[in-house]
């Protein structure tokens, strides 16, 4: 038997999903309650039940998005790689959430139309920079990349090449060319960063 505490917790996921596919097909603006419980498979009520307003499902997907992998300052499953195979991973890894992830597809949307939205959303990739970030010092420790480097900033320009460049790939493409796209960033950014052999992590 299945109790009413899990129900309620698969409805909250169901709502979750189905508001993450109503904004990132029409934004915030476009999404409604009423939508979104269509979506779900259930009547508004149950929707405002679990979330009393729009923007509260804008906060939890933006929150529980880049509260955890790929983006937060943890390992996750990679935790047995290091340095700049790690980095390497973590951005092909966050490249294929924004590609195929419709929560993830979502919370990046929502962030981008923060000024539509009645609630201070999470600033995103903070962790994610800290993590590249402590990545690049395990990189040089090991003889990966140049002696020298400012971790913190290359950790943040690496994230907004990263930004950069899934945006295009998302305007022309829809992303579906984004693996390549990555690929190729990652080609012309880690001989900047001083790596040697760069094609070890390729």
């Amino acid at each position: 038997m299945v109790s009413s505490g899990s129900r309620s917790a698969e409805m909250r996921e169901r709502i979750l999903v189905a508001a993450a596919i109503e904004f990132a097909v029409r934004g915030y603006a476009g999404a409604s309650i009423a939508l979104i419980a269509e979506e779900a498979g259930t009547g508004k009520g149950l929707v405002q039940y679990h979330f009393k307003a729009k923007s509260d499902i804008a906060l939890e997907l933006v929150r529980s998005s880049f509260s955890r992998a790929p983006f937060a300052n943890v390992l996750g499953e990679a935790a047995s790689i290091h340095g700049m195979e790690a980095i390497v991973a973590s951005i092909r890894g966050v490249a294929g959430a924004f590609r195929d992830d419709v929560r993830v597809r979502a919370a990046v949307r929502l962030v981008r139309e923060y000024h539509l939205i009645p609630v201070a959303l999470p600033v995103p990739y903070v962790g994610w920079v800290a993590r590249i970030g402590m990545l690049l010092r395990e990189a040089e420790e090991a003889g990966e990349v140049a002696a020298g480097l400012d971790h913190d900033l290359e950790a943040w320009h690496l994230v907004a090449y990263f930004s950069g460049v899934q945006e295009v790939s998302n305007r022309l493409t829809e992303r579906e060319d984004l693996p390549q796209r990555i690929d190729e960033m990652l080609a012309r950014a880690l001989p900047m960063l001083g790596v040697t052999h760069p094609e070890r992590f390729l």
